[in-house]
């Protein structure tokens, strides 16, 4: 619903495009859509709920720039942003939650163009507390004994590379993001749908970096996230850390098998179904790999 002003830019190949997440209750969300207007990106999109909102007419009115995606059903993050990534136009898109609170210029000073020229997947941002303080926002995977562990730490450095974006806020370059396949819709629970994104990405040989000159501060509506090690694990174990690299490819052997059905917490048939889907998909997918998950860790070994 609306966005007349903003499908002007419909066939554009340069332009950024807001995707505009929501959480948590707003009480006022014209004074937000304003802030974020201020921000002057090319075309903004507002992904609402299926709960019907009694104030999208009017919103769209007074907003004519916003374009209001209306899903007909419950989404996890990763397939709203897929939804806006498909119908956004822009060559880069923005991913911002609607409870952030984002500097005026973000998106008009050397950034943007920075990101053009350097054509990275996903510029992550710092996140900045009430007080100025930089908060843990960079995630840095590493093995223990075998068991994969990600410590959120603060970052230093002007670029950090960093395993995912915080929160999925970013600003993506789109021809990249699809070119990775997006967020696995298959993968409902948030927190595994952005490690599989994120170790897909280092594995197939993408960049994700914290950019000290992007800066957000944090709403009040984050919650902590559930890290059960459920189905959606088993899709990101198999796809990322079961991977083996051989030099030009990456495969799933078929000796993989008996360690995922002890640790997955599944039947048999389910255990060989999912690894049949998972193997395929690699195999389907095999020359993009450039290294295995051992190999992604040693990007933090170090990581300040």
């Amino acid at each position: 619903m609306g966005g007349g002003k903003g499908r002007r830019v419909s066939g554009r190949r340069r332009g950024l495009s807001l995707i505009l997440l929501h959480r948590g209750g707003i009480l006022n969300r014209a004074e937000v859509f304003a802030e974020f207007e201020r921000l002057g990106a090319e075309e903004i999109l507002s992904i609402e709920g299926p709960e019907a909102s009694y104030d999208i007419e009017p919103l769209s009115l007074r907003f004519p720039r916003i374009r209001f995606i209306l899903l007909h059903s419950p989404a996890d993050p990763g397939r709203r942003i897929d939804i806006g990534m498909r119908e956004s136009s822009g060559d880069l898109a923005a991913v911002l939650w609607s409870d952030l609170s984002v500097p005026a210029d973000t998106f008009s000073g050397p950034l943007v163009e920075r990101l053009r020229k350097n054509r990275l997947l996903c510029a992550a941002p710092w996140f900045i507390g009430r007080k100025g303080e930089v908060l843990p926002a960079l995630q840095a995977p590493a093995f223990d004994k075998k068991r994969l562990k990600v410590l959120s730490i603060v970052p230093t450095k002007e670029e950090s590379p960093t395993l995912f974006p915080q929160d999925s806020c970013g600003i993506y370059d789109r021809e990249k993001y699809f070119l990775l396949g997006g967020y696995d819709p298959g993968i409902e629970n948030p927190y595994w749908q952005k490690m599989d994104f994120g170790f897909r990405a280092h594995l197939w040989g993408e960049k994700i970096l914290c950019l000290r000159d992007f800066r957000l501060s944090p709403g009040d509506s984050v919650t902590a996230e559930d890290l059960t090690p459920d189905a959606g694990y088993r899709a990101f174990f198999l796809k990322n850390l079961a991977v083996r690299f051989t030099g030009d490819r990456g495969v799933l052997p078929l000796g993989r098998f008996a360690s995922f059905y002890f640790r997955c917490g599944c039947g048999l048939l389910t255990a060989v179904r999912e690894f049949r889907r998972v193997r395929s998909w690699v195999e389907k997918n095999g020359y993009r790999f450039r290294m295995d998950s051992s190999s992604v860790t040693e990007l933090w070994e170090d990581p300040e």
